[in-house]
């Protein structure tokens, strides 16, 4: 792969058209969610699945290399580009959440009194804990801060992600897993995209997982 660069830019387009094109499918088309909620409240479940399928797949290439070293070693290089691209749709996403945080949009989020129920509360605190932890690993991630770091401090911080990756696993738990359990009512039969969210972070962490138990030799030292 002549230009790694130019390949990860283009698998971050295609990754945020995909989840654009099944937002718009699942909830504009299906669904029948008025077209005027397109700009900010589809839009923001689009952009937040693009998120974690960017950051997981920092986290994924170093796995992945052991089982398709041709296909996956170029794309090592491209790995904080990944991260720090899903990082900046993971704020555009908090922030679209925060203009969005109103009973009418997320009922299920507040009491009849206005004030946060246990799943509005638990899933806010889970996806602000692990926005911080992101945070701290993107610093790291810019070419000034990784070069003044020693190769094991920087490694240290890296790994902070996986507990990042586990927060927002909990963060989408909560808050879809209700539907999950109820496949009749999902709009012509398209999975939530916070289930898909969720399988994507377990085979991350299932794969870091193998991968630890089963060290031998791979080409990532991550």
């Amino acid at each position: 792969m002549p230009n790694p660069r130019g390949a990860a830019r283009a698998i971050a387009a295609t990754v945020l058209l995909s989840t654009f094109a099944y937002a718009i499918i699942r909830y504009n088309i299906i669904k029948g969610v008025a077209w005027e909620h397109l700009p900010l409240f589809i839009s923001n479940k689009a952009i937040a699945l693009a998120a974690v399928v960017l950051i997981a797949l920092a986290y994924l290439l170093g796995p992945l290399a052991r089982f398709w070293p041709k296909t996956i070693v170029p794309l090592l290089g491209a790995r904080q580009f990944f991260g720090l691209a899903g990082f900046g749709l993971g704020a555009v996403h908090g922030i679209g959440s925060l203009l969005l945080f109103t009973p009418a949009n997320y009922p299920r989020f507040f009491l009849t009194d206005g004030t946060l129920s246990l799943t509005g509360e638990l899933s806010m605190a889970f996806g602000v804990l692990s926005f911080l932890i992101f945070a701290v690993v993107a610093v790291t991630d810019l070419p000034g801060v990784t070069a003044a770091m020693a190769e094991d401090r920087w490694q240290a911080v890296q790994r902070l992600g996986y507990g990042g990756l586990l927060l927002v696993l909990l963060h989408v738990v909560v808050m879809g897993f209700q539907g999950w359990l109820q496949p009749s009512t999902w709009p012509g039969g398209l999975v939530p995209i916070s289930l898909i969210a969720a399988i994507v972070i377990a085979v991350t962490l299932l794969l870091r997982i193998i991968v630890l138990m089963f060290p031998g030799e791979w080409v990532a030292n991550h």
